[in-house]
């Protein structure tokens, strides 16, 4: 028996390691796979128009873009999850509801296909659902999330909800999360805010917040049946998928090839291109949902750089930069500054600014100014000789410089031919300045949210891998 309850006892002893080392460590667990970009086409809106009629309905959009031009009124937001600091000011910088470039997505189970206008400068993901009370015409069929086994709604006191600036409950018995989402002017979009499973190229991505509208004002073009927002806010389809690098592609406008958009890792493209800039991006609290750019100055012309920055007039000198420490305070933004914005076709530059440019060209361009093109909606427009096209004109490079960093502007980014004129696709704002797709045509524009920069690489989209 002794020897019995010395065995048990022996067994229950704790069994050291050898030499007095530590204890083997556990084997490592692999890392998580590491999820290859999701390359997706980019399709033009009106894509089976030519020529003019293209270009003046892109322009046409655009013209409503910047919500203070288009009459923004006090409480109304921009629709880029930035409402109340933009409405506390009375202004909304763009019109989220425009776009000029489709996406292939599918949403539910099972799959619905449709078309989504990304947006660099809103949020929100958002589609028009069955039963639509109020909504703007679409070609696609419209999505029924009764149809789907995968949807669900977002409770009303989720911190998911809290997020969106206006929302409220539709009921007592039913705590789903309804939005209103407004833009300047009259626009507007309103639902319920639910998560799905996306199809974004051939990856599922599940529990994806999205906006399921029954009601819609103001929105984009019948081609497309909702926006997939790119912004910086916490409810961009960027953000949600963790994505911390991506790129598009824009071919011209008139050009056959279809757009690229890469989503994720392996952007390798931008790395053989010579002609390239890389710029920082501001943080500014007055528009945190927006791709911000310091413009400290622009140049008309073949100045170099430090000579141009020194005749010309800097934005940053001579504007009011508001400090960091003060309501709406931008910290290193400028009154100057520059929202790149994919859904406007043509850009905006603050009215002073505008102003100088125009004089500058009229310097430059040794020819006839004419009367704004009624066709087109342009306002600066030159008269070209007789029987000679634009492309045989002497037209100056225009620069912009982002915290001196020189994004250069060539002909064909600057000018569009109509008639016996050439009009600048450049218009005037009141508030903050736009850079819009037109003067972002054949470059590879790489977004690295990790590191807050901008690459702008001049380069044909083909090359794009």
């Amino acid at each position: 028996m002794e020897l019995l309850l010395v065995l048990l006892l022996f067994l229950a002893l704790p069994v050291l390691p050898a030499r007095g080392g530590s204890p083997a460590p556990a084997p490592a667990l692999p890392p998580p796979p590491r999820r290859a970009a999701v390359r997706l086409e980019l399709a033009r809106v009106d894509a089976n128009l030519t020529g003019h009629d293209l270009i003046r309905r892109a322009v046409q959009r655009s013209l409503g873009r910047p919500g203070v031009v288009a009459g923004a009124r006090p409480g109304a937001g921009a629709g880029g999850g930035a409402v109340r600091s933009a409405a506390d000011k009375g202004e909304a910088p763009v019109v989220a509801g425009g776009g000029e470039y489709l996406v292939k997505l599918g949403i539910g189970t099972p799959q619905h296909v449709f078309s989504a206008a990304i947006d660099t400068a809103t949020n929100l993901v958002w589609m028009q659902c069955q039963p639509c009370v109020s909504c703007y015409r679409q070609l696609d069929p419209f999505f029924n999330p009764r149809l789907s086994s995968s949807f669900a709604v977002v409770p009303c006191t989720s911190d998911t909800c809290g997020q969106l600036d206006e929302h409220r409950c539709r009921s007592e018995d039913d705590d789903a999360c309804q939005y209103t989402y407004k833009y300047s002017g009259n626009g507007e979009t309103k639902g319920t805010l639910a998560i799905e499973k996306l199809a974004i190229g051939s990856d599922v991505f599940h529990g994806v917040v999205f906006g399921c509208s029954d009601s819609s004002a103001g929105g984009p073009p019948a081609q497309a049946s909702g926006l997939a927002g790119l912004g910086r806010g916490p409810l961009s389809l960027v953000t949600q998928l963790s994505v911390r690098r991506f790129m598009y592609c824009l071919p011209p406008p008139t050009s056959a090839t279809p757009g690229k958009l890469v989503l994720g890792p392996g952007l390798d493209a931008v790395r053989n291109v010579s002609d390239k800039v890389t710029i920082t991006m501001s943080s500014s609290t007055r528009y945190p949902s927006y791709y911000y750019l310091n413009l400290d100055g622009l140049a008309v012309g073949d100045q170099t750089p430090r000579r141009a920055a020194a005749r010309v007039r800097s934005a940053a000198a001579s504007a009011t930069t508001t400090p960091p420490d003060t309501p709406g305070g931008g910290g290193s933004a400028n009154a100057y500054g520059m929202i790149v914005d994919v859904a406007s076709t043509i850009s905006f530059l603050e009215a002073s600014l505008y102003d100088e440019l125009a004089e500058d060209l009229e310097q430059e361009i040794r020819l006839p100014r004419a009367t704004a093109s009624r066709r087109l909606g342009l306002d600066l427009c030159f008269i070209l000789p007789e029987g000679v096209g634009m492309d045989r004109v002497y037209v100056p490079t225009v620069s912009l410089s982002f915290d001196g960093r020189w994004l250069e502007l060539e002909r064909d980014r600057l000018f569009v031919e109509d008639g016996r004129m050439m009009c600048l696709m450049v218009g005037k704002t009141n508030g903050v300045s736009i850079l819009g797709n037109f003067q972002q045509q054949n470059m590879h524009v790489l977004y690295n949210l990790r590191r807050g920069k901008i690459t702008f690489a001049k380069a044909a989209c083909e090359s794009m891998s």
